[in-house]
């Protein structure tokens, strides 16, 4: 019995190592050998031009709990004007996430999801563009800030994105996911011929190696 006790531990922590590697590892691998197509180039005049461009995110020790801190080079912008209507909501029936709540023009992803600053709102024309924090599986907690978009990589072209704005209701279908680089600043582009939404969180879950990214286009 005494032989059985330390045996079971040590296979238990080989279990718990194995189930947060081999996920990683095997993101990591379909990555490499699939490699995702770089975007169109977001300084490319496109009916109107980007609102921004922003360099690619270091990896260091950096809180990427702020939503400023996914592009820190993005330069200091005048402060959004006050809106009377803070939050949206967004819900994916497919994943079974029903009105999450997105903070406009918010940062604290500790909190909520963030709608990106300097995006456009539910409706407009151009791309809003929304943050959501994930980490590891083993961790997923249904409704907290922390996990909220751990089910996302499960979406699928075709499945819809319904959000709740200032008391209009926009349905979104989704048009294609990818990986990206975090270099791939493009996903970021406004484009004013078209009402899209873009969700961003990173993968694989757990890390913040790469970008997963969600994009959909609104329907009338």
């Amino acid at each position: 019995m005494k032989k059985i006790f330390p045996l079971f531990l040590l296979s238990s922590g080989i279990l718990l190592l194995l189930s947060v590697v081999l996920p990683i590892s095997a993101s990591y691998l379909l990555f490499a050998l699939n490699p995702t197509p770089e975007l169109i180039d977001p300084t490319a005049t496109s009916g109107r031009p980007a609102v921004f461009v922003v360099s690619a995110i270091s990896f260091t020790t950096v809180d990427y709990t702020r939503a400023a801190n996914w592009f820190p080079s993005l330069p200091q912008a005048a402060p959004p004007p006050e809106s009377k209507t803070r939050f949206f909501n967004l819900s994916i029936p497919d994943l079974e996430l029903e009105d999450v709540p997105v903070e406009i023009n918010g940062q604290d992803l500790t909190k909520n999801a963030i709608h990106y600053p300097g995006t456009s709102v539910p409706g407009e024309y151009g791309n809003t563009v929304v943050f959501g924090h994930s980490a590891l599986p083993q961790l997923y907690k249904k409704g907290s800030p922390l996990t909220i978009f751990n089910p996302l990589l499960k979406i699928k072209v075709g499945n819809e994105i319904i959000v709740k704005y200032d008391g209009v209701t926009y349905r979104y279908f989704v048009r294609d996911t990818r990986e990206v680089k975090p270099s791939a600043i493009q996903v970021m582009e406004q484009r004013f011929d078209r009402r899209e939404i873009t969700l961003i969180t990173c993968t694989p879950l757990g890390t913040y190696w790469r970008r997963f990214v969600v994009r959909a286009e609104m329907v009338d």
